[in-house]
């Protein structure tokens, strides 16, 4: 494979609806594009996206890097960017997998399956708002649900669970991420009274992984470490204090699916359990993150990347859900 043409575009996304975390509002954001062509004329494309309380880079740090890469300073200038090395690594996969003439996943892997179940993301600020997202999600064949709390008051917080649950029932699973919004000493007892819900897991419900550790000792909910976990050493420190149940991964975030899938492997070894995510990125870095997931088997649970019917404007083709399954066709 010898890559003859490197470009880089920018792009932005905008979302039918603005996604509310613990980190601010998210309506509109921008994201670059990696397409290489080699001699042949086959293409590979990747995505760098960039998230203000989720990445370590900003989009024109990311720039500068895919920038310099495809110059003449080569990876050196990835250095410091995991979401320009994302773009490359995934832009690079797709290349040598289009070569081959297979989807991505069965590159990585041929025993991996071509379609996968995945949870949503359902957003609404009041009850009523939130329980009519879940039961459209439900309608469309999801299974797991996902919702954003911390960034209201528990109180409404709690209110807005108990709607989603009475509509839905006991038969469908619900996750929950709190980005890290909540202190140490309020955690214990928000977890308390939304374990009444029966939450598959929560995403950071505290920052930090030494705050992580001490939450596992008592919450009656499973913890999945997210944010906390941005380098090798974080993870190994995770491990080693036992400071989660589950680790997120967003290949978008930490360097790709070559990293995520190292990472992968490594929590698997620490006795964790292993959830590939979306970065609320465009279908292009969502496709990647689908197919390692495959790749490596993190289907249970079950992935979150059905994110791409969040997005009014997408780069590409979007992948879209069909009855709560991804189908890699390429």
């Amino acid at each position: 494979m010898r890559v003859v043409e490197a470009g880089v575009t920018r792009h932005t996304l905008t979302y039918r609806s603005s996604i509310t975390t613990a980190h601010g509002q998210i309506a509109e954001r921008p994201v670059l594009l990696l397409t290489l062509t080699d001699e042949d004329g086959h293409t590979g494309i990747g995505e760098a996206a960039p998230l203000n309380g989720f990445t370590t880079d900003t989009v024109d740090q990311a720039e500068a890097a895919l920038l310099g890469w495809a110059g003449d300073e080569g990876g050196e200038s990835l250095e410091g960017s995991p979401t320009a090395q994302a773009a490359v690594d995934a832009a690079l996969h797709d290349l040598a997998a289009t070569e081959a003439g297979m989807p991505l996943h069965h590159y990585l892997n041929p025993d991996s399956p071509a379609s996968l179940p995945v949870s949503t993301l359902v957003v609404g600020k009041t009850p009523d708002e939130l329980l009519n997202a879940a039961l459209a999600a439900t309608v469309s064949g999801y299974r797991t649900l996902k919702v954003k709390v911390g960034a209201l008051p528990i109180s409404e917080d709690l209110e807005r669970l108990a709607a989603v649950r009475q509509a839905v029932g006991p038969e469908f699973e619900i996750r929950l991420d709190a980005n890290g919004a909540w202190s140490p000493d309020k955690a214990p007892g928000h977890l308390e009274r939304l374990a009444a819900f029966d939450i598959q897991f929560i995403e950071e419900p505290v920052s930090g992984i030494a705050a992580l550790a001490d939450i596992m000792h008592v919450s009656p909910i499973p913890v999945a470490a997210d944010e906390s976990v941005r380098t090798p050493v974080d993870l190994d420190r995770l491990i080693a204090t036992g400071a989660a149940d589950l680790l997120v991964l967003k290949p978008s975030a930490i360097g790709g699916i070559s990293v995520a899938a190292g990472w992968a492997a490594r929590a698997r070894s620490g006795g964790l359990g292993v959830v590939v995510t979306s970065l609320l990125e465009s279908s292009v870095g969502i496709r990647a993150a689908a197919h390692l997931a495959s790749a490596i088997d993190a289907l249970d649970p079950v992935p979150g990347l059905a994110t791409s019917d969040l997005l009014a404007t997408d780069v590409g083709v979007p992948l879209l859900a069909d009855n709560g399954y991804l189908r890699l066709h390429s």
